[in-house]
């Protein structure tokens, strides 16, 4: 219970800066564009703190490629993860307007779209390019999964956790993990509908369930668009146009099928 307390104290002093949310009403433009996105808060500090104070277990499982950013699936059930992490914080004893504050501190900015053009994600992919054909190539065989992270799996018949059937053996799993930490893929594999073709690696993730940033690689047949050579800008330019998506994609071709990505959300 002092957890929750200490969690609630903090946040509820965090709340007089922050503006109501709607999750019914799109923002305009400017609000949507993460370059735009700046105020006066410390977002640094903000989210330090914050990350002090909420149970790990909690964090774990609301965290962007957390067990419960069921988004990942697919932009349509963006409502159902927004409503589950009203739900779940409510049980966990969050009043509104503190989760209203927690989902705006981790809202993606201009620092953490600056973060995303790391030259370690190039460099690895670089270095470990027959690596990354493998863990594809064992993805590909294992196309009942639609997520493969270090702790959690879902079968794209079932996404509850935990369950009986993993969706492979220990040892598989082990050989996952164990490219997962050599290419620094720290949040794994995933499947989404919103790019059918596609097997995402997650080098890079920042926020909650509720929106954040992310960027990693993608084996695609189909081509992805649209291309860039440098994320930020072009980031912040997709988010402007159609801010009623609620998410925006841009990528960088490393070599015939493979792409870096750089991912925003809110």
């Amino acid at each position: 219970m002092s957890s929750i307390l200490t969690f609630r104290t903090i946040v509820a002093l965090l709340a007089i800066s922050a503006q109501p949310l709607s999750s019914q009403s799109a923002p305009s433009p400017d609000s949507a564009s993460p370059a735009k996105s700046v105020g006066t808060v410390d977002k640094a500090g903000v989210r330090q703190r914050l990350l002090s104070s909420i149970p790990p277990l909690l964090y774990d499982k609301w965290k962007k490629y957390g067990q419960w950013d069921y988004k990942q699936r697919g932009s349509q059930y963006r409502d159902f993860t927004q409503f589950n992490f009203g739900a779940t914080a409510g049980k966990a004893g969050v009043d509104k307007e503190a989760l209203v504050a927690l989902a705006r501190a981790f809202r993606p900015d201009p620092k953490d779209l600056d973060g995303l053009d790391d030259p370690d994600l190039e460099d690895t992919y670089v270095r470990n390019a027959d690596e990354f054909e493998k863990v594809r190539k064992m993805a590909e065989q294992d196309f009942h999964l639609i997520r493969i992270a270090a702790d959690y799996t879902w079968l794209d018949s079932n996404n509850s956790w935990p369950r009986e059937d993993v969706g492979f053996t220990e040892e598989r799993w082990n050989d996952y993990r164990s490219f997962f930490k050599k290419l620094s893929v720290r949040d794994g594999i995933v499947r989404t509908d919103d790019f059918p073709e596609a097997i995402f690696l997650i080098f890079r993730a920042q926020g909650l369930c509720t929106g954040g940033s992310s960027s990693g690689y993608v084996y695609s047949i189909a081509p992805l668009t649209p291309i860039v050579k440098t994320p930020k800008e072009a980031l912040d330019a997709e988010a402007r146009k159609s801010p009623g998506k609620h998410n925006a994609y841009v990528f960088k071709r490393l070599k015939d099928n493979w792409y870096a990505f750089y991912q925003v959300d809110w």
